[in-house]
């Protein structure tokens, strides 16, 4: 494995190549640097929270969503709800909607469709037309009922019954009337209004005029409510100690976009702070900045420009990718650490700026190479994985690995000839200081086989652990779990709740589009079988298809209900208790009952269920409980593939199988995507990563001794998250092939120093390098670390996930890996004695 070279001719002709034309390449590359950073502010300007934008356009679920905007208007809500604080002042909340409402129903009809504090006008609607919304063979049986008893009493009066004990035929219609309890609410018995006493709770919906995605609208939308809720003098001003908070599809989107662009800020500011204060103390010159951070910066904007070019063409960034320009940054780094730091040592010896280059480049351009090109691999395997969160990561990573070798190769040179225009040592002490390394080569010398035994333990731990992995219980299944952390105190989570018990259901329905209206009955009687007999009936609080808003059969209705009334004589209304006979005429409605034409029907009846058109009969409306089960991906995976299977039934010849589009379908198809992709992501990772290492270092030991390095590292890392409950999501799950990568930039460096050296001092290698290389750690794990601060767990869990791979990689490199070679060459001097 051992040897030793010097800079060859080619190394200082391209030194000198890069300091002849340096004032022409920085030139180029700031040109180049314009169109880049236009993309690059263009995307952060697009910057977007909705998982939608994680899967790729030809999703199930996204192409849903699509058609869904084609085909109904609005179907997005924002909840005002009003926490009263006593049953007692629920007048005074429900006065403070009521001029809300007021407000908003001024507002732009592209804004805002409806305004609803409950169904009290769907109500009575429903109840001057309450016989066309019965069944017919309903209706019949009450017609049945009413004759039965007529006859009954006519025969009793004739004397014409066989037995006078005969018990007379009931009229009692209660078993049918429950059947339709719940068709406008959704619970059964529920007030019009949308408040509960009880709960001291009342509750405004709107349905926006537009369903977007984008949180630009709904922000300026909230944002209007929020204001006319202070111009109304605030809670104060009805009712002292009330409260006021937002829900729903609105309130979500600002509340996630909200905490994206926050944690953005946040962490865009500590990694500069950070990396700016521990590159000032690493090299104690100030001028190292003006040496790295340049070259990093345009490498940086590159990575986004050429990530918006074909093939990839990315326009916008998500939740996944929005940090990408910090860890770029953490990342990229490393390599003008290494190259700087050679040129540090070498300057220290006495020697020219030139000459420093010279070595510096020398020394460093192997290992930096290596780890740049792993690291690009690792984030260009999530390229070919199908989940778009995933492969905009990999285009935008892998390209700013590359970049950052490149700027700090071609640029690096002479932007360090322009600052260091003094003579030796003036970027160091003459007498070098290695600090903490010191105490890691002691320790590593003095106790090589106790150290290599106790990473072999923690090998065999790792991999015991690593055997009981089962993706039932380590992927993150729970959807809750990785929201913002404040929703449930403060934000949808918390007053979203208080909406779904105050209605039963869920404001936004899972909506089932079909091609014609025979194939959305048979969905519809599909789904409503599915109730009675499957899962559904447990997630499921109620469906509403067409003909609960539109009645078919509406004149043979009228014909049965006109013949209930002449059955109804006086003497068999006098035989029907107070009560009942009150709820027989509700059943049959008005004497002047006609047909309900499609423009009469009230809005909060028809939405979702109208298309843009006026077409009704093609859409079925699935309004799921509020419950836990629809955060967790099993039910999640039953409750969606139960409907799509439902959708696809009594299709006519030209019928594709019914969509089926929303928030649920979206997180089924980002778990199976997950499923799918996670496990290709990962081998393609660690195949492209080996195959760098043994491309660069070439086939031998030295190649072995890095693989080596980086799996257990891994390895460790796989067991810590088993061990610290760090469940695997759809955005840390990015942690582990990214280490693949990184993880090798810290054993490629060491073994490539001590490959270069020549001479077995391995203490001398970790001594020279691992300072450097810990730097480099510490730059990625500060970048990684800021996510640590964010609001949203997902990220937050990502962050931590990153941090702990550093961790383990780089204690394998600078302190396992070494140990294992001083004990190796122990046993072969014991071995040659």
């Amino acid at each position: 494995m051992r040897r030793k070279g010097a800079p060859g001719s080619a190394t200082r002709a391209y030194v000198a190549f890069t300091l002849r034309y340096g004032w022409l390449l920085w030139a180029i590359a700031l040109a180049l640097a314009v169109p880049a950073g236009v993309r690059t502010v263009s995307m952060y300007a697009h910057l977007k929270s909705d998982i939608e934008e994680l899967l790729p356009r030809d999703s199930p679920s996204v192409r849903a969503l699509d058609e869904m905007r084609r085909r109904i208007p609005g179907l997005q809500f924002l909840a005002v709800v009003v926490d009263t604080g006593t049953d007692a002042q629920i007048s005074a909340g429900e006065k403070l909607l009521d001029d809300l409402a007021a407000r908003i129903r001024t507002y732009p009809a592209g804004m805002v469709r409806d305004v609803r504090t409950g169904m009290e006008a769907e109500r009575r609607f429903v109840e001057m037309h309450a016989p066309l919304y019965v069944d017919l063979p309903d209706l019949q049986e009450i017609l049945q009922r009413i004759v039965a008893r007529r006859d009954f009493e006519v025969e009793r009066e004739s004397g014409a019954l066989l037995d006078d004990g005969e018990t007379p035929p009931s009229i009692d219609t209660s078993d049918i009337e429950r059947k339709y309890d719940a068709r406008i609410s959704g619970k059964e018995k529920g007030s019009a209004r949308f408040s509960d006493s009880k709960e001291h709770v009342s509750l405004l919906i709107l349905e926006v005029g537009e369903f977007t995605t984008g949180a630009a609208k709904s922000r300026a939308l909230l944002e209007r409510v929020q204001a006319d809720v202070k111009a109304l003098g605030g809670t104060q001003a009805y009712a002292p100690g009330m409260r006021v908070g937002y829900a729903s599809d609105v309130a979500i989107s600002v509340e996630e976009l909200d905490a994206l662009e926050s944690d953005l800020s946040v962490s865009t500011v500590l990694v500069a702070f950070a990396e700016i204060a521990v590159i000032v103390l690493y090299y104690r010159w100030w001028r190292s900045l003006l040496v790295l951070l340049p070259p990093l910066l345009l490498a940086t904007v590159y990575a986004f420009g050429v990530a918006s070019l074909p093939p990839a063409s990315v326009t916008e960034l998500n939740s996944n990718t929005a940090f990408l320009g910090s860890i770029i940054v953490g990342n990229g780094v490393n390599v003008g650490i290494v190259l700087l730091a050679r040129y540090r040592e070498a300057r220290q010896t006495g020697l020219s700026v030139d000459d420093a280059l010279v070595v510096g480049v020398w020394g460093a351009r192997l290992g930096t190479l290596a780890a740049s090109l792993a690291a690009g691999c690792s984030y260009a395997s999530l390229i070919l994985t199908e989940f778009r969160g995933f492969r905009q990561f990999g285009f935008i990573g892998g390209a700013g690995m590359v970049a950052s070798w490149v700027t700090a190769f071609v640029l690096g040179p002479p932007l360090i000839r322009w600052v260091d225009r003094e003579g030796p040592g003036t970027l160091a002490p003459t007498r070098r200081r290695h600090g903490i390394m010191d105490g890691v080569v002691s320790l590593v010398e003095r106790w090589p086989v106790a150290i290599v035994s106790v990473g072999s333990i923690l090998l065999i731990l790792s991999i015991a652990t690593i055997s009981r992995f089962d993706a039932s219980s380590e992927l993150e299944h729970d959807f809750s779990k990785l929201r913002r952390v404040d929703t449930w105190s403060t934000g949808d989570g918390y007053w979203g709740r208080k909406v779904n018990a105050l209605l039963g259901r869920y404001v936004t329905p899972t909506l089932v589009m079909s091609d014609s209206v025979p194939s959305s009955v048979a969905a519809e009687k599909a789904i409503r079988g599915s109730m009675e007999h499957e899962m559904l009936s447990t997630m499921v609080a109620f469906v509403r298809g067409a003909s609960d808003v539109l009645p078919d059969a509406q004149d043979a209705k009228m014909a049965v209900v006109r013949e209930i009334r002449e059955a109804l004589t006086p003497k068999i209304r006098s035989l029907i208790p107070d009560g009942k006979r009150a709820n027989i005429d509700a059943v049959l409605g008005p004497e002047d009952l006609r047909r309900i034409e499609p423009s009469e029907i009230p809005p909060g009846l028809v939405s979702g269920l109208r298309e843009r058109d006026g077409t009704i009969g093609r859409t079925v409306l699935v309004y799921p409980k509020p419950s836990e089960m629809l955060w967790r991906a099993k039910e999640i995976g039953a409750f969606v593939n139960e409907l799509r299977d439902d959708a696809s039934t009594g299709l006519g010849p030209n019928d594709l199988p019914g969509r089926v589009a929303g928030s649920i379908p979206l997180s089924h198809d980002i778990i199976t995507s997950i499923g799918r992709d996670a496990p290709l992501a990962s081998l393609v990772s660690f195949l492209g990563v080996i195959g760098v290492v043994l491309l660069v270092l070439q086939v031998g030991s030295a190649a072995l001794y890095v693989i080596g390095s980086l799996a257990v590292g891994v390895l460790w890392l796989g067991a810590a998250t088993m061990l610290l409950h760090i469940k695997i999501n759809f955005c840390n799950f990015v942690a582990f092939p990214i280490t693949f990568g990184i993880g090798v930039d810290y054993a490629v460096n060491v073994i490539a120093r001590y490959v270069q050296d020549g001479s077995d001092d391995v203490g001398d290698a970790v001594r020279r390098t691992g300072a450097a290389v810990g730097m480099c750690s510490l730059t990625t794990i500060i970048g990684y670390s800021s996510l640590l601060v964010a609001k949203n767990r997902a990220l937050y869990l990502f962050g931590l996930t990153a941090v702990l791979g550093e961790l383990a990689c780089l204690t394998t490199a600078v302190i396992v890996l070494p140990a294992l070679l001083v004990a190796v060459r122990h046993w072969k001097m014991r071995r040659n004695i």
